[in-house]
């Protein structure tokens, strides 16, 4: 019977981080947020300053705590692979196993690590098919970060649970990547794709949504997720039963299709779509069944209703959760 009552958060003033932070709190959890360049801005949690990659600091803290839940990333940081995602992840996954405090620890992958978009998939992408990640230091630290999970798990018996999520959405994010105005957010970056007749013109500040498309005219399909429903994963992970070993995928009910979606979204902000053709894209799904079966996960949000609230969030003027500064 798990017992778990404080739970230790690293990578917690993240995009993730800081959400899950404030349902544990509301759950009832004591939380030690762990930070590192941001403040954590989270009402009633314990913050503190950690070195990962100090051994004797990170076994010190996981000894007093019940859980943890391992956000903390490089994302493209070269030095950060070896610094947050190895040695990091280590000392952490080390300690736990060395103190036998940890009742569950989760850590949280990406379908980077599957190569989405970059590789042609199966459909669905399962938890069982091999990692093969796209290039990048941040796919590279997932792969890092799983293999030594399930091995602490096999050899020292450490709880480990890996919530391996599609691409984590907040916000106005979904505009920010489906629109042309702006910062570009995510792949592809829509200024590449276009001609330099099409640069020129939306360089003046118009904006469109892309329906974006294959060489062969098929609209190209991909699967994201809301904020919201990972953190329901993670709450539901730190407390289901009998799950440790386990890898889940973490996605949307549905892949969403570019075409469509362009549709949607230009008829919600009054701008006219914009046809793109990407040569290199793979289309993919996630299969989240075992999720479903053995977390209980329902994901609460489609693409439709993630932009209906992007929109809201816009139109509302509401400033946005602070972020690390990786676009994605």
């Amino acid at each position: 019977m798990l017992s778990i009552r404080r739970v230790m958060v690293t990578g917690a003033s993240g995009k993730l981080g800081g959400p899950v932070c404030e349902a544990l709190v509301e759950a009832g959890y004591e939380v030690v947020a762990v930070r590192h360049r941001n403040s954590v801005d989270v009402p009633g949690v314990h913050q503190i300053a950690l070195d990962l990659a100090d051994p004797a600091a990170v076994e010190k803290m996981v000894g007093k705590s019940d859980a943890v839940i391992h956000l903390a990333t490089c994302k493209e940081d070269r030095n950060g692979v070896i610094d947050v995602s190895a040695r990091g992840t280590f000392n952490l996954l080390d300690a736990a196993a060395r103190t036998r405090s940890v009742q569950r620890f989760l850590l949280a992958s990406g379908d980077a690590v599957n190569g989405i978009y970059f590789n042609p998939q199966p459909v669905p992408i399962r938890e069982d098919i091999p990692l093969v990640a796209y290039p990048g230091y941040y796919p590279l630290s997932k792969v890092i970060e799983e293999t030594m999970a399930q091995q602490f798990f096999h050899q020292a018996g450490v709880p480990t649970v890996i919530l391996r999520m599609s691409w984590i959405h907040a916000e106005d994010d979904i505009l920010s990547h489906l629109t042309v105005a702006g910062e570009p957010f995510g792949i592809p970056v829509w200024r590449d794709l276009m001609s330099a007749t099409q640069r020129s013109r939306f360089d003046g500040g118009a904006d469109a949504a892309v329906a974006l498309r294959h060489p062969d005219g098929r609209p190209v399909r991909r699967h994201i997720v809301a904020v919201e429903d990972c953190v329901q994963a993670h709450r539901l992970a730190l407390t289901r039963e009998g799950i440790e070993g386990q890898t889940f995928m973490i996605a949307m009910d549905n892949p969403f299709d570019y075409v469509e979606v362009a549709e949607y979204t230009a008829k919600k902000l009054g701008i006219e779509t914009l046809d793109l053709v990407d040569p290199v894209g793979q289309d993919f799904a996630i299969d989240i069944s075992k999720a479903r079966y053995l977390l209980g996960y329902r994901p609460d949000d489609d693409i439709f209703r993630l932009i209906d609230r992007a929109v809201e969030f816009r139109r509302a003027g509401r400033p946005r959760r602070q972020r690390a500064g990786y676009q994605g």
